[in-house]
């Protein structure tokens, strides 16, 4: 199964490396300055691009997941490869389905249209840019031979602070728009709340 979905994210990943060539700049941009994420939504092009990489990138990221046992808690060690491939890509799809169902419930009021949709995807954004990431250090670290622990634990901090500096952005999105108090309970909200119920059983087990 892995090797099944491996060729098919691969295939995806070339036939959609034009868009990702074409928005990277701005990628890169979004991280450096909280403005260039929501000028990269003003540009529809420019953000029909960055969704349709981000898609493309799902396959991928639960790949580089399940192959680095990235959360690799006690329950799913008892499955067997095909299993716990399918468990990671499950909670995956779960944890989309809370901040999706979050974002439907906690709707900042105060922010215009335009601001709003930059809070909204801005984690397409980081998405992308996280799971290059992840490939890229664990391929160089796999391939130079490092150990599996250290691999993964590279792997976590890398992730963990491209996630932080979403939430810099992201909160600065919020303060452009309404008060530092108000900014902050929308990111509790929005963000810190399912990424913490994610992260929870896996400090647990």
């Amino acid at each position: 199964m892995f090797d099944i979905l491996a060729l098919i994210s691969t295939l995806i990943i070339i036939t959609s490396l034009r868009k990702l060539t074409v928005i990277f700049p701005s990628l890169i941009g979004c991280m450096l300055r909280a403005k260039e994420n929501i000028n990269l939504e003003a540009s529809v092009k420019h953000s029909i691009d960055r969704n349709i990489c981000a898609v493309t990138m799902v396959i991928p990221f639960c790949l580089a997941a399940y192959r680095f046992g990235i959360y690799d808690i006690t329950p799913l060690q008892s499955l067997d490869d095909s299993l716990r491939l399918a468990a990671y890509i499950g909670i995956f799809v779960l944890y989309v389905l809370l901040r999706l169902a979050l974002a439907k419930m906690v709707r900042p009021g105060r922010l215009n249209k335009k601001t709003q949709s930059a809070a909204d995807r801005i984690s397409f954004t980081y998405f992308i840019i996280m799971t290059l990431a992840i490939l890229g250090t664990g391929s160089v670290m796999a391939f130079c031979g490092m150990e599996p622990g250290l691999i993964k634990n590279a792997i976590i901090w890398i992730s963990a602070a491209i996630y932080a500096l979403m939430l810099l952005r992201k909160f600065q999105i919020f303060n452009s728009s309404c008060s530092v108090f108000a900014g902050f309970l929308y990111l509790c909200a929005l963000e810190i709340l399912p990424t913490g119920i994610l992260i929870i059983p896996a400090l647990i087990f």
